[in-house]
């Protein structure tokens, strides 16, 4: 079972971190128990090593805030993880000198949470009832990201970077574009020439030698193979939407 605190003086958004902790955990079948504190005073007072496997630490907080509670617990516990929340980026780098798994911004993103707790599990090796390619893990400037990889709508290579295309989101990876494919879920995802891998669900349908993608981009199809990528995107959306 996770065991988890959430310190936080505002009741409102302790309930909402911790309604969406526990949509979360069930959807990745793991057993959580959830511990609630309103200040860090409280928490560092009742606090011994090994007590939770994360805390949540709210930074703006009346009193010891989430900076000087977690330097506190991180002299008793060297081993919990510590991720902070606040409203804006003002006390990123102290975040970091206490080594804290992640730094969410508030109001929370439910998948920015997912992402936490996906590197939480992969960090520590944890298994879960996840697919092998539910994820996409990377790391960019040598901070860990992990996308659904449902949720990736292309990935493009230019020289030896891929951009993987995640909502208005694009990341740059030091990779090829083969290596990517290789950790990619092919059910789902096509090939469609030397530079361009797209997911099938985010594609509006096929313009002469294009894919016609959600996002009003065009993505060219490799003119001698048109026949066969179609006949596979068309397989592709089929499987999809029988699952």
């Amino acid at each position: 079972m996770l065991k988890i605190a959430i310190c936080d003086d505002n009741e409102i958004e302790r309930m909402i971190l911790k309604k969406m902790l526990q949509g979360i955990l069930q959807e990745m079948h793991q057993e959580v128990m959830l511990i609630e504190f309103s200040s860090g005073e409280k928490l560092q007072r009742n606090f011994s090593r090994g007590d939770y496997d994360i805390i949540f630490l709210d930074i703006r907080m009346r009193g010891l805030n989430g900076i000087e509670t977690g330097k506190a617990i991180r002299l008793k516990d060297a081993r919990v993880e510590l991720v902070f929340a606040t409203s804006s980026n003002e006390f990123l780098q102290e975040g970091y000198e206490v080594h804290a798994l992640a730094y969410l911004l508030k109001p929370y993103d439910v998948e920015k949470v997912r992402e936490t707790f996906s590197y939480y599990f992969s960090k520590n090796q944890i298994e879960t009832s996840e697919n092998d390619f539910e994820f996409l893990k990377f790391s960019v400037q040598q901070k860990e990201i992990c996308l659904r990889q449902k949720e990736i709508s292309l990935l493009e290579s230019e020289g030896r970077i891929v951009m993987i295309h995640h909502g208005e989101d694009v990341y740059r990876v030091y990779a090829r574009l083969s290596e990517m494919e290789n950790r990619l879920d092919m059910k789902i995802f096509l090939r469609c020439n030397q530079s361009y891998i797209i997911n099938v669900a985010y594609v509006d349908g096929v313009v002469d030698y294009d894919f016609y993608m959600q996002s009003g981009d065009m993505i060219p199809i490799r003119k001698r193979d048109k026949k066969d990528i179609v006949q596979k995107y068309y397989q592709k959306r089929s499987e999809l939407a029988g699952t």
